[in-house]
Formats: C-alpha cells, sequence, structure tokens
C-alpha cells in the first residue's frame, strides 16, 4: 500500500470530510467540508554506508470549509489522527488562509512523514 493509499485510510472514516478526500484539487461542485492532499517533496534517505530504507515525503493536507470554525475543526481532526498514526511524522507548519475563487476558509498543514 503506498503512503498516499495508507493516508487516505486513516482519514478518510474519521473526519467530517468522509471520503470526500482529493488530491491536488477538488472537483467542482463537492460538498463541504473536504480534504486536498499533495507531495510538496520526498527522498530516501541515504547514510555513508548507502540507503537507509527510508522515505521522507513531506505531505500538504488543506482542510477546507464554508466557515472559518469549521475549517479549523476539519484540521484539527487530521492532526489528532496524523499524531496518533502508527506510521512516523510531525506536523511542520500550519497556516489559515481564505480562497476567494471558491468562497472557503482553508487550513494548510504540512506533515513530515518518514516511511
Amino acid at each position: 500500500m503506498t503512503i498516499f493509499e495508507q493516508l487516505i485510510t486513516l482519514i478518510s472514516v474519521n473526519t467530517d470530510a468522509g471520503i470526500r478526500i482529493y488530491p491536488l484539487t477538488a472537483p467542482d461542485g463537492v460538498q463541504k467540508p473536504y480534504l486536498t492532499y499533495q507531495r510538496i517533496a520526498f527522498n530516501d534517505e541515504n547514510v555513508l554506508s548507502g540507503s537507509s530504507g527510508l522515505t521522507n515525503t513531506r505531505m500538504q493536507i488543506d482542510a477546507y470549509a464554508g466557515t472559518y470554525l469549521a475549517a479549523d475543526a476539519l484540521a484539527k481532526q487530521v492532526s489528532v489522527l496524523m499524531a496518533g498514526w502508527s506510521v512516523q511524522n510531525v506536523s511542520i507548519q500550519s497556516q489559515d488562509l481564505y480562497e476567494d475563487a471558491v468562497k472557503l476558509f482553508r487550513v494548510q498543514t504540512d506533515y513530515s512523514i518518514w516511511h
């Protein structure tokens, strides 16, 4: 199972977004709230003796909702799930945004995931 599949499995049944989780962008007219995800960067970790066998993926997860409080609550649900995930990860940064083009509030959070 890929890291994307593992991530979707983790958050699809345990957040207000349900199965509304999309790579990069959501389709037009999708029900709110929803999540998007994208890989920001990844690299295989190497040590002096060669590959460590680990990959580090920086993943961005965006929570979208019609109100600021709903977007924040959804992002917090994801954060709790990520903290309890069996795959080692850490939250790097988070910021609040408003997407005027779609009239939605957005909370963007980046995670560093080791797998």
